[in-house]
């Protein structure tokens, strides 16, 4: 799974009637926004499953998600 899908699907998680799809965009477009001198598609690789289930089991039904700080966390 992607760095970018497991955000996606915690925000997805929120219940705060975003699909998976603007999710992902959402993430990508926090990322361009907060680290203009990196590179998205060299961030954005894939995590072992196991571990992103896990990720996404542990952030649950959060109220709120720091997209910025989970970008960090996942670099």
């Amino acid at each position: 799974m992607k760095k970018s899908e497991i955000i996606a699907n915690c925000l997805v998680n929120m219940d705060i009637g975003m699909n998976a799809t603007d999710a992902e965009t959402r993430v990508q477009q926090i990322f361009v926004e907060e680290f203009p001198d990196d590179s998205y598609h060299l961030w954005n690789t894939d995590v072992d499953n196991a571990l992103a289930h896990d990720l996404i089991k542990q952030v649950g039904r959060a109220s709120k998600i720091n997209v910025r700080l989970f970008i960090l966390d996942l670099w």
